[in-house]
Protein backbone atom coordinates (compact mmCIF):
# COMPACT_ATOMS: atom_id res chain seq x y z
CA UNK A 1 0.00 0.00 0.00
CA UNK A 2 2.81 2.32 0.88
CA UNK A 3 4.49 1.53 -2.43
CA UNK A 4 1.27 2.43 -4.22
CA UNK A 5 1.00 5.79 -2.47
CA UNK A 6 4.67 6.59 -3.12
CA UNK A 7 4.30 5.45 -6.74
CA UNK A 8 1.16 7.55 -7.17
CA UNK A 9 2.91 10.58 -5.64
CA UNK A 10 5.86 10.12 -8.00
CA UNK A 11 3.51 9.95 -10.98
CA UNK A 12 1.61 13.07 -9.85
CA UNK A 13 4.91 14.91 -9.15
CA UNK A 14 6.27 14.04 -12.59
CA UNK A 15 3.01 15.28 -14.19
CA UNK A 16 3.25 18.57 -12.26
CA UNK A 17 6.89 18.97 -13.33
CA UNK A 18 5.93 18.23 -16.96
CA UNK A 19 3.11 20.79 -16.91
CA UNK A 20 5.36 23.45 -15.33
CA UNK A 21 8.02 22.66 -17.91
CA UNK A 22 5.44 22.93 -20.66
CA UNK A 23 4.28 26.28 -19.27
CA UNK A 24 7.83 27.63 -19.12
CA UNK A 25 8.43 26.34 -22.64
CA UNK A 26 5.58 28.48 -23.98
CA UNK A 27 7.09 31.65 -22.52
CA UNK A 28 9.08 32.86 -25.55
CA UNK A 29 10.41 36.28 -26.49
CA UNK A 30 9.65 37.85 -29.85
CA UNK A 31 11.69 40.49 -31.69
CA UNK A 32 10.04 42.71 -34.31
CA UNK A 33 12.01 44.81 -36.78
CA UNK A 34 10.75 47.49 -39.13
CA UNK A 35 12.29 49.82 -41.69
CA UNK A 36 11.00 53.35 -42.17
CA UNK A 37 10.77 54.07 -45.90
CA UNK A 38 10.98 57.57 -47.37
CA UNK A 39 7.63 58.60 -48.89
CA UNK A 40 8.91 61.57 -50.86
CA UNK A 41 12.03 63.50 -51.61
CA UNK A 42 11.38 67.26 -51.57
CA UNK A 43 13.52 70.13 -52.86
CA UNK A 44 12.38 73.67 -52.08
CA UNK A 45 14.27 76.45 -53.85
CA UNK A 46 14.57 80.09 -52.78
CA UNK A 47 12.37 82.67 -54.42
CA UNK A 48 13.74 86.22 -54.45
CA UNK A 49 11.12 88.85 -55.23
CA UNK A 50 13.07 92.10 -55.23
CA UNK A 51 11.90 95.52 -54.07
CA UNK A 52 8.35 96.82 -53.65
CA UNK A 53 7.27 100.36 -52.83
CA UNK A 54 4.77 101.34 -50.15
CA UNK A 55 1.20 100.83 -51.35
CA UNK A 56 2.35 99.05 -54.51
CA UNK A 57 0.81 95.72 -55.54
CA UNK A 58 2.90 93.31 -57.59
CA UNK A 59 2.01 89.91 -59.04
CA UNK A 60 5.07 87.68 -59.33
CA UNK A 61 4.67 84.63 -61.60
CA UNK A 62 6.97 81.94 -62.95
CA UNK A 63 7.08 83.84 -66.26
CA UNK A 64 8.19 87.22 -64.80
CA UNK A 65 10.22 85.89 -61.83
CA UNK A 66 12.28 82.87 -62.86
CA UNK A 67 13.03 81.83 -59.26
CA UNK A 68 9.33 80.92 -58.83
CA UNK A 69 9.40 78.44 -61.75
CA UNK A 70 9.71 74.85 -60.44
CA UNK A 71 10.34 76.25 -56.95
CA UNK A 72 9.31 72.87 -55.49
CA UNK A 73 10.45 69.51 -56.88
CA UNK A 74 9.07 66.31 -55.40
CA UNK A 75 9.58 62.64 -56.17
CA UNK A 76 7.01 60.36 -54.53
CA UNK A 77 7.22 56.60 -54.19
CA UNK A 78 3.51 56.13 -53.43
CA UNK A 79 0.16 57.34 -54.67
CA UNK A 80 -2.02 59.62 -52.54
CA UNK A 81 0.75 61.49 -50.77
CA UNK A 82 -0.44 64.61 -48.95
CA UNK A 83 1.70 67.74 -49.05
CA UNK A 84 1.29 70.12 -46.15
CA UNK A 85 2.47 73.73 -46.41
CA UNK A 86 3.29 75.54 -43.17
CA UNK A 87 4.32 79.19 -43.43
CA UNK A 88 4.83 82.21 -41.23
CA UNK A 89 2.81 84.47 -43.55
CA UNK A 90 0.71 85.64 -40.60
CA UNK A 91 3.84 87.40 -39.27
CA UNK A 92 3.84 89.65 -42.38
CA UNK A 93 0.65 91.55 -41.51
CA UNK A 94 2.62 94.60 -40.32
CA UNK A 95 4.57 94.86 -43.60
CA UNK A 96 1.92 93.81 -46.12
CA UNK A 97 -1.75 94.41 -46.66
CA UNK A 98 -1.72 91.44 -49.05
CA UNK A 99 0.72 88.55 -49.21
CA UNK A 100 -0.70 85.58 -51.07
CA UNK A 101 1.12 82.52 -52.42
CA UNK A 102 -0.72 80.41 -54.97
CA UNK A 103 0.87 76.97 -55.45
CA UNK A 104 0.39 75.68 -59.00
CA UNK A 105 1.30 72.39 -60.63
CA UNK A 106 4.47 72.93 -62.67
CA UNK A 107 5.66 71.39 -65.92
CA UNK A 108 6.43 67.97 -64.43
CA UNK A 109 3.41 65.82 -63.53
CA UNK A 110 3.20 61.99 -63.43
CA UNK A 111 1.25 60.60 -66.39
CA UNK A 112 -1.25 58.78 -64.13
CA UNK A 113 -2.23 61.99 -62.28
CA UNK A 114 -5.56 63.76 -62.71
CA UNK A 115 -3.67 67.06 -62.19
CA UNK A 116 -2.46 69.17 -65.11
CA UNK A 117 0.20 71.83 -65.52
CA UNK A 118 -1.13 75.15 -64.19
CA UNK A 119 -3.74 73.66 -61.82
CA UNK A 120 -3.96 75.53 -58.50
CA UNK A 121 -3.34 73.17 -55.59
CA UNK A 122 -3.14 75.55 -52.62
CA UNK A 123 -3.57 79.22 -51.71
CA UNK A 124 -1.65 80.53 -48.71
CA UNK A 125 -2.53 83.96 -47.26
CA UNK A 126 -1.76 86.11 -44.24
CA UNK A 127 -5.12 85.04 -42.71
CA UNK A 128 -4.69 81.35 -43.72
CA UNK A 129 -0.94 80.70 -43.83
CA UNK A 130 -1.07 76.88 -43.84
CA UNK A 131 -2.85 74.02 -45.59
CA UNK A 132 -4.82 72.02 -43.05
CA UNK A 133 -5.96 69.16 -45.27
CA UNK A 134 -2.96 69.05 -47.56
CA UNK A 135 -2.48 68.84 -51.30
CA UNK A 136 -3.09 65.35 -52.70
CA UNK A 137 -0.49 63.97 -55.07
CA UNK A 138 -2.60 61.27 -56.67
CA UNK A 139 0.18 59.51 -58.60
CA UNK A 140 3.69 58.34 -57.76
CA UNK A 141 6.57 59.95 -59.62
CA UNK A 142 8.18 63.31 -60.26
CA UNK A 143 6.30 66.57 -59.61
CA UNK A 144 7.18 70.26 -59.84
CA UNK A 145 5.26 73.25 -58.52
CA UNK A 146 5.39 76.95 -59.31
CA UNK A 147 4.44 79.88 -57.08
CA UNK A 148 2.39 82.93 -58.01
CA UNK A 149 2.81 85.58 -55.34
CA UNK A 150 0.75 88.74 -54.93
CA UNK A 151 1.99 91.38 -52.49
CA UNK A 152 0.71 94.80 -51.48
CA UNK A 153 3.15 96.64 -49.22
CA UNK A 154 2.04 98.68 -46.21
CA UNK A 155 3.67 101.97 -45.27
CA UNK A 156 6.94 101.59 -43.36
CA UNK A 157 9.25 104.06 -41.63
CA UNK A 158 12.36 102.81 -43.48
CA UNK A 159 13.40 100.07 -45.89
CA UNK A 160 12.21 96.77 -44.46
CA UNK A 161 13.65 93.44 -45.60
CA UNK A 162 11.18 90.58 -45.21
CA UNK A 163 11.42 86.80 -45.40
CA UNK A 164 8.63 84.25 -45.50
CA UNK A 165 9.55 80.79 -44.27
CA UNK A 166 7.81 77.84 -45.91
CA UNK A 167 7.98 74.25 -44.71
CA UNK A 168 6.72 71.49 -46.99
CA UNK A 169 5.90 68.10 -45.45
CA UNK A 170 4.85 64.88 -47.21
CA UNK A 171 2.55 62.31 -45.60
CA UNK A 172 1.47 58.97 -47.05
CA UNK A 173 -2.16 57.95 -46.72
CA UNK A 174 -1.66 54.33 -47.70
Amino acid sequence: MRKRIVGSLLIITSMVIASVSAFVYHQASNTVTQTIVEVASITLNQGTLGNIEEGETILYTASNTSSLNDIISITTSKVNVYLHFDTDLNDQSTNYNTFQIVVKVGDTVPVASSNSTGDTTATLKIANPDTSSGVVLDAAGDWTFDFEITTTANQVTSDQATTVNITVLAESTS
